[in-house]
């Protein structure tokens, strides 16, 4: 299958949070959730985006004080139907996320907290 970017063990890593996420998560979470560096989390991000895979938004209001404002992304409907396609082809049913029907530690407590930290 062709794909519009160069799919890496992180970005699969990045899709399964994603993926995992009743809602729409900001940067470093996903970082946090797909165990990765947001060094690498970031232009993965923007490819994805970039190909229509992903929206994001900039954080309403005003932050609080000593954080920068977040930018929080979202899988559009091609992009969660392209990812899990992604993951499966890849990772198969044995996908790290869903090898005993739990999600690992990180993406459990994004869903638990509601994609914000």
């Amino acid at each position: 299958m062709e794909h519009p970017f160069r799919i890496t063990s992180a970005t699969l890593d990045v899709m399964e949070a994603l993926l995992a996420s009743p809602g729409e998560l900001h940067g470093f979470a996903v970082a946090k959730a797909a165990a990765r560096p947001t060094g690498s989390v970031y232009p993965i991000l923007a490819r994805m985006e970039q190909a229509g895979w992903l929206e994001s938004r900039w954080e309403d209001g005003h932050p609080e004080e000593g954080r920068p404002r977040r930018r929080f992304y979202s899988l559009t409907g091609t992009g969660a139907a392209a990812s899990r396609a992604v993951v499966l082809e890849r990772r198969g049913e044995q996908s790290p996320s869903r090898r005993s029907g739990r999600l690992r530690p990180a993406l459990r407590l994004v869903t638990r907290w509601g994609g914000s930290w």
